[in-house]
């Protein structure tokens, strides 16, 4: 009788803490949407929402400079990051010394909370004066956040690809050795077929947080509110104008509620991500 009373205080305490996260959840979407309202409801929303010009004083609230320069900085980060990270991965992976291996698995731990003013600060110092220098423009650009946001998602994609890759069976590898495959050969038909669930999901999860760093990118992308013409132009991200103008813009204004529908967007995106991570991270 008293254990399964226990038993159920306990489901439900989980009950109730979940019924709490999803009405928190709820509320939050629902504040948004509310707020969001307030512009969706006028006439021709859509198309100065959609706009490529965004200054408020002229009534403009064009997000596609936003929209452009989170998809282009995240993409950036992608293409620098994750040859690097597999690069790691299968290092750690084919590591035989387990004391070098987990000394690599903390330090790339260590790298994950890392607070990402610090990558902020370092690329302030080093990467807008490296790509002034070696590239043009001013320094601030989508180029700089895209190098230092691919350095703060490294280490997150590494320790992904590593887990996946060594959740691989080692009789998988030994079956392919003992059928003459090469070790370049049992690493690419062998283990980076089988771990592709996990490798998949790893590379949503990165995808995720590199959309949504605001601090960091913000520090080095220069704030530009027009549509960037190259990667050295300044530009901005759909989090990093929410941080430039929440102060700005007080609840109920029009301008407002162009920032909780850029929230809703991003909202938007991770549910996006989360889906496919389900559906393609699961896929054996």
């Amino acid at each position: 009788m008293r254990d399964w009373t226990h038993g159920g205080l306990a489901r439900g305490l989980l009950a109730a803490t979940a019924l709490i996260f999803l009405v928190a959840g709820l509320g939050l979407v629902a504040a948004l949407f509310l707020g969001a309202w307030r512009f969706l409801g006028e006439p021709s929303a859509l198309s100065n929402l959609f706009g490529d010009f965004w200054d408020p004083l002229r009534n403009r609230y064009g997000v596609l400079p936003f929209i452009v320069g989170s998809v282009v900085v995240t993409l950036g980060a992608l293409v620098m990051a994750v040859p690097l990270a597999l690069g790691v991965a299968v290092t750690l992976a084919e590591q035989r010394t387990a004391g070098m291996k987990d000394f690599a698995v903390r330090a790339l731990t260590v790298l994950t909370a890392v607070p990402s003013v610090i990558f902020g600060w370092w690329g302030l110092q080093m990467v807008v004066p490296w790509v002034r220098a070696r590239v043009g423009g001013p320094g601030f650009s989508l180029l700089a956040a895209g190098i230092v946001l691919a350095l703060m998602v490294l280490p997150t994609f590494s320790l992904f690809f590593f887990q996946s890759l060594e959740r691989v069976p080692q009789s998988l590898r030994e079956g392919s050795a003992a059928l003459g495959a090469t070790p370049d050969q049992t690493l690419w038909r062998v283990a980076f077929r089988a771990a592709m669930p996990g490798l998949t999901n790893g590379l949503l999860v990165g995808v995720a947080r590199a959309l949504g760093e605001t601090m960091a990118v913000q520090m080095v992308i220069g704030g530009q509110t027009a549509l960037p013409s190259s990667l050295t132009s300044p530009g901005a991200t759909l989090t990093t104008q929410i941080i430039t103008d929440m102060t700005v813009f007080p609840p109920g204004t029009r301008g407002h509620a162009v920032l909780d529908i850029m929230a809703l967007l991003l909202m938007l995106g991770m549910y996006v991500l989360v889906r496919l991570a389900e559906r393609w991270g699961s896929v054996s």
